[in-house]
């Protein structure tokens, strides 16, 4: 396995990122791409990104983490963060990924607002041929304003921003949030989906993952679509025993399922 670390440009912006490689690629499309959470990075807690890739490339994978902008070691500020913007920077990461390996598919594995950012860009882009998510926000404004409190949202409404743990949050990230519908998006991808949450996740409702499958469902009622619980897991999995579940697990559904047909 070898670890390149590079860097590529979405606007004017440098986004930060880390390439696992393996020479061997023992499956129909081998690359991978994790796309982080709100005021997360490549590295994830507990290193659960960095883990997670170095699993998998050694199964064969190509595996590609990056930093949004204003996250990790990418260019940037955090306040000039939106969700749109982050559509744009997944987008931007998928042509950089795929032109780099001479690929045409690959898989998106997101977290938390991750999983909403990566249904809201699965459900345009037939090259995303397997979606997996981990305790996926689902309704961003709703879940994203529970997990910061309504009264930073008050605050950058009255100032134009507001500090969550030291990452400036704009008035325009909470008001870009109302306009994207994950649970909606979900419904126009047609590849293999699986959801895996963690049983005891206090800031994103385990309950999204049945909204998740049901809004796929609806639309293509021949998938069925794997959903997965965490005993006892919270939203980073942060234990080993719940870690190594949700690696297995992940790695046992990696192309397992069939692409649904498009009608």
């Amino acid at each position: 396995m070898t670890t390149e670390s590079v860097t590529f440009k979405v606007r004017e912006d440098i986004l930060s990122a880390v390439i696992h490689k393996s020479k061997q690629y023992n499956h129909p499309a081998a690359i991978i791409v994790f796309v982080h959470g709100f005021v997360g990075s490549k590295v994830g807690e507990h290193r659960l990104f960095v883990k997670a890739a170095r699993r998998l490339a050694e199964k064969g994978y190509t595996v590609m983490r990056f930093d949004f902008v204003g996250s990790g070691e990418s260019s940037g500020d955090y306040k000039d963060v939106t969700i749109s913007r982050l559509i744009e920077e997944l987008k931007g990461a998928i042509e950089y990924i795929l032109l780099k390996e001479n690929q045409s598919e690959l898989t998106l594995i997101g977290h938390s607002l991750g999983g909403a950012i990566s249904s809201l860009v699965a459900g345009n882009d037939p090259r995303v041929k397997q979606l997996i998510l981990w305790s996926p926000v689902a309704r961003p404004y709703e879940d994203i304003t529970r997990i910061t409190g309504s009264e930073r949202v008050e605050q950058a409404k009255n100032f134009g921003t507001t500090d969550y743990q030291g990452f400036g949050i704009s008035d325009l990230f909470f008001e870009d949030l109302k306009k994207h519908q994950p649970l909606r998006a979900i419904t126009t991808y047609k590849g293999a989906f699986a959801i895996f949450h963690g049983e005891n996740d206090k800031e994103v409702p385990p309950s999204n993952a049945f909204d998740y499958a049901a809004a796929f469902t609806k639309h293509n009622p021949s998938y069925h679509v794997p959903v997965s619980f965490i005993k006892h897991a919270g939203h980073t999995f942060s234990h080993t025993k719940w870690e190594e579940e949700l690696f297995e697990k992940t790695e046992q559904l990696l192309y397992s399922h069939t692409t649904v047909q498009s009608k």
